[in-house]
């Protein structure tokens, strides 16, 4: 006995189909809303090592150089750009309206050695930023068990 898309209840060949249709149509919808939304806050960073220094590059366009922040937090390094924008209209004397945004991004990094501030150096150039710290030497060290 074969299975044939015609032989099933009438509730699934009208409306029952439609609704199922609909609900998947919907989700479909929303999760490409949700990607485009999340991958707004997100920038793409890079990473590579030569013999005696790690280098990090981050792609940041159209952003100003005293808009972003690196951080140095133990073995973690932190990029953040933050711009805000306010806009001030007055409509003929009677009411002014005021518009401010704020975009925040950031990303942070864990290396596997502890960062130098001191020796740690940044440029920003044509949307590119470069930061090159000299590798340390990681020390590991083991908890012995009981």
């Amino acid at each position: 006995m074969g299975f044939e898309k015609n032989n099933l209840p009438g509730l699934f060949n009208g409306s029952f189909h439609h609704f199922v249709k609909s609900i998947d149509s919907f989700f479909d919808e929303s999760l490409k809303h949700l990607d485009s939304f999340l991958s707004q806050n997100v920038f793409p960073v890079e990473w590579y090592e030569t013999e005696s220094d790690m280098i990090i590059e981050a792609d940041l366009p159209g952003h100003k150089r005293e808009h972003i922040q690196v951080e140095v937090l133990g073995n973690q390094l932190r990029i953040a750009v933050e711009h805000s924008d306010m806009t001030t209209t007055h409509h003929e004397q009677v009411y002014s309206h005021r518009k401010q945004s704020l975009q925040k991004i950031e990303r942070c990094l864990t290396l596997p050695f502890s960062i130098s501030e001191k020796d740690t150096h940044a440029t920003y150039k044509n949307g590119l930023l470069r930061i090159i710290t000299p590798k340390q030497p990681h020390d590991k060290r083991f908890v012995d068990i009981e």
